[in-house]
């Protein structure tokens, strides 16, 4: 079976995590993917002040490591340059997407007419959106979603719905995802929706993801382990057998969850 990670961040220096800021090395992710079985893993650059350059470190492990690894570039979406950095991000950085955290609360800006160059960048491209978006920011996301039915979009972590509380049947308004067939949930930081975040039998967690997937179906998800920052709580092999073996997964499923 094919085994994809589409989320990792991949540095030297990962200061969030001291004194273990260097659990992100390249070298050391490779070494997990050999005994995982793992054939290819997707970075998300953390650009930050702690490692400014990390969308070029990334170019360039994946370049070292074409089958192996393969590069996000990480754009502010909200920023005036962002549609002319889209637009060459393929052939600066090798990307495959464009990764963002947006930096403001509130996404309805992704909605104005000053945004449409950068959805126009997306759709020239065919570079695929991930973006970390919280439930709040649902309803512009989803209208977003449907306004340009031709970009892929992938949200990190199940949405971000957190401890989604069992009686709430949609999720948080995640599942509005099923029904737009350009929307990819990464089923992702299992810590982020578990009462015990180092237990990868977690009920909770598990729980939750049995209901994003008969929610959305497996191939709207897409499996992610989050390293380094889960390696808080789980290993790195912890991370894939909670859906691979703990989760109760069939065989065609698994093959649509973790082929990316």
């Amino acid at each position: 079976m094919r085994i994809i990670d589409a989320h990792v961040h991949v540095l030297d220096n990962y200061a969030p995590m001291a004194p273990f800021e260097d659990t992100g090395r390249y070298d050391r992710l490779l070494k997990l993917m050999d005994e995982c079985g793992v054939e290819k893993a997707l970075m998300l650059p953390v650009v930050a002040a702690f490692s400014p350059h990390n969308n070029e470190q990334c170019a360039a492990w994946a370049r070292q490591h074409p089958d192996r690894l393969v590069a996000m570039a990480d754009v502010p979406l909200n920023q005036p340059e962002a549609a002319a950095r889209i637009s060459r991000a393929r052939e600066e950085f090798g990307a495959v997407a464009i990764s963002c955290y947006p930096a403001t609360p509130e996404l309805g800006w992704m909605l104005e007419s000053a945004s449409e160059p950068v959805w126009q960048a997306f759709a020239a491209t065919g570079l695929v959106c991930n973006l970390h978006v919280t439930p709040p920011n649902y309803p512009p996301f989803f209208a977003l979603a449907r306004r340009y039915p031709q970009i892929q979009f992938v949200l990190n972590h199940f949405g971000l719905i957190g401890k989604s509380p069992p009686a709430d049947p949609q999720c948080g308004g995640l599942f509005e995802a099923a029904v737009l067939p350009n929307v990819f949930v990464k089923a992702s930081a299992f810590y982020a929706i578990a009462e015990t975040p180092w237990d990868f039998r977690c009920p909770q967690a598990l729980k939750t993801f049995a209901r994003v997937l008969r929610g959305l179906g497996p191939e709207r998800l897409i499996w992610g382990t989050d390293w380094p920052p889960s390696s808080r709580g789980l290993t790195y092999r912890q991370n894939l057998e909670i859906v691979r073996t703990i989760a109760g997964v069939g065989e065609k499923e698994l093959e649509l969850i973790l082929g990316g």
